[in-house]
Parts: structure tokens; sequence; C-alpha cells
């Protein structure tokens, strides 16, 4: 189960190798967002920049791919 040491997150992380290219005013830093459980399971992910193949990738290989957290933007996860 990921955990930000930093700010105590386990719900939500993002990917920081994809930039985001969502149209928007304001968009989120990152091209791939997961969302976790209380057991530590992915739930569900949004691409704002990561195509279906790194998706996919990233999903299967959460622990290379999740590397920050998407509520303080620290990079120190604990899996």
């Amino acid at each position: 189960m990921p955990r930000c040491k930093n700010c105590g997150n386990y719900k939500n992380f993002a990917c920081s190798f994809f930039s985001s290219t969502a149209p928007t005013a304001n968009p989120e830093p990152y091209g791939l967002l997961a969302n976790f459980d209380e057991q530590g399971n992915l739930t569900d992910m949004e691409c704002l920049g990561a195509t279906l193949d790194e998706a996919q990738e990233a999903f299967e290989n959460q622990k290379n791919y999740f590397n920050t957290c998407a509520n303080c933007g620290g990079n120190d996860i604990e899996w």
C-alpha cells in the first residue's frame, strides 16, 4: 500500500513521468493520476497525458510509476 512519508496520504498518487496535456486553464501538473483504497488496491486512474499503453504499464508496475503524492507533491513514497 502506498503512503506518503511527508503528509500521510495513502489514496491519491501521481506519476511524474508524464506531463499533463489537458486543455484547461489550470491543468493538473501530472499526466497520470491514481486513486487507491484503504487496502492499497488501485481503484481508478486518470490519464491526462499518458497513453493507454503507458497507463497499462503503470497499472502493472505501480511501485515504479506512482512516485509522487498528489496531495502535497512529495516524492518520498513508502510501499
